[in-house]
């Protein structure tokens, strides 16, 4: 029978470099609201990766009056055109989440409050310092949301600001299963488990030890075998095994099992969908979402925000009642008619009161674009029929993302992920068996 401590050996040696750059691209990825990861950015890259930069863009608008004049937002900044996509200027560097046109102003969404942009000229109109994440305008409102946990409601002519309120749904409302491909994507990016920025901190805990234990244990085996620095090596080895690592199993297990499943969320599609966790055993950020404000819409009546369970409705912002099913992307209005970009959900469209589903429109589509009278969807993945801005470089964002998920080096490496994921629960597994004999558990 092999020891444990030559499993642990061989496991950390053939896997500790891949799980190095995993924890340390995933921690930063959790943390996708930091502005230095759009600003800092790499040419020397495989030419693939340019493709990865085309996901940070979140807002397209063209004018009806003049076609060739398009506003692209995203991560990366402003960039408009107004020979139809010849050649693109970057206006404006901040980060860009959603931009709404009404009354010849274009109202724009940044990681620093609400702009309005209109002959060439940004001004900052409200809410400075704070990173909005959606947007809604209507005649006489503002209605934005900050950081997916506040709904601001502001005055349109005068910016005053009428209200300020969290989303407190009745926890009824709330009793809803959801499925394994959810729940699983919820845990990995998190999200999963409690409200707030709990979840995400248990999971960078687990980014932070699992990066000190890949170092560590390097350093621990190369000076061993070289007969170097021996109490060092001691009081690394303390270091190395203590309960503050035996405390991170419980997000190293769940991260390395949410990551095989979404190495292959593609071919596991249909069961991941097919399987649903009754509400009943899901943890506890299910029965609030106070957090989970992924879009808003507001018509004038009635406010609208959308959340992974879908849509909930109220007209006086406290009283909220649930009004349709599908996780909620973003909701976009044009005119009358409201349109939902679903995540793993339907897209669907809300026209006369009635929810339709849209066939045969890309999924999370990220804008709505009327031309000629015509209907068209902007998404980030399909964008054949959408000018874009090129780039000679890509972000550290999209660098950390494409080493992360394995298609820096090529479609193969998902494997070598899987293998690193089964690896770390190897690793745990030892590396509790050595503690408790030690500890004498």
């Amino acid at each position: 029978m092999v020891k444990a401590y030559k499993l642990h050996k061989i496991s950390g040696i053939s896997a500790g470099l891949i799980l190095l750059i995993l924890s340390i691209s995933g921690f930063f990825l959790d943390h996708d609201k930091w502005s230095f990861l759009y600003t800092t950015t790499f040419s020397s890259v495989p030419s693939h990766t340019f493709h990865a930069e085309n996901k940070l863009f979140t807002s397209y608008y063209q004018d009806k009056d003049n076609p060739k004049h398009i506003v692209i937002g995203g991560y990366r900044g402003l960039f408009e055109t107004i020979d139809g996509g010849k050649k693109f200027t970057k206006t404006a560097s901040f980060q860009v989440l959603a931009t709404v046109a009404y009354a010849d102003t274009l109202y724009i969404a940044t990681s620093n409050g609400i702009y309005t942009y209109n002959s060439k000229q940004f001004i900052q109109i409200a809410l400075a310092g704070d990173y909005i994440t959606a947007l809604s305008i209507s005649k006489n409102k503002v209605v934005a949301v900050v950081d997916k946990q506040e709904l601001m409601v502001l005055d349109r002519k005068t910016l005053r600001i009428l209200d300020n309120t969290q989303v407190h749904i009745d926890s009824k409302l709330l009793r809803k299963d959801v499925s394994l491909s959810r729940f699983v994507r919820d845990l990995h990016y998190g999200r999963g488990i409690f409200d707030g920025d709990v979840s995400l901190l248990i999971n960078d805990y687990g980014a932070i030890v699992l990066t000190f234990l890949a170092l560590s244990g390097y350093i621990i085996w190369i000076l061993i075998k070289r007969k170097k620095f021996p109490k060092f090596v001691r009081k690394l080895i303390k270091l190395h095994a203590n309960i503050f690592v035996i405390l991170a199993i419980f997000p190293f297990v769940v991260l390395a099992v949410t990551g095989i499943f979404l190495d292959h969320s593609s071919a596991l599609s249909k069961f991941m969908r097919s399987v649903t966790i009754n509400h009943t055993l899901l943890p506890p950020v299910y029965s609030s979402l106070k957090s989970d404000i992924w879009s808003v819409d507001y018509d004038g009546k009635i406010y609208r925000i959308g959340n992974r369970y879908g849509i909930y409705k109220s007209k006086n912002l406290k009283d909220w009642s649930f009004d349709n099913r599908g996780f909620a992307y973003k909701m976009i209005r044009r005119n009358t008619n409201l349109y939902i970009s679903g995540m793993g959900a339907p897209n669907r469209m809300l026209e006369n009161g009635r929810y339709k589903v849209l066939k045969n429109t890309p999924h999370m589509f990220r804008d709505v674009v009327v031309r000629n009278d015509k209907i068209s969807y902007f998404s980030s993945m399909n964008h054949k029929d959408f000018k874009l801005p090129t780039f000679n470089d890509i972000t550290l964002y999209t660098l950390l993302l494409t080493l992360h998920d394995g298609s820096f080096f090529g479609s193969l490496w998902v494997w070598i992920n899987d293998f690193s994921a089964m690896m770390l629960m190897l690793l745990s597994i030892t590396g509790f068996m050595r503690w408790a004999k030690i500890k004498h558990i």
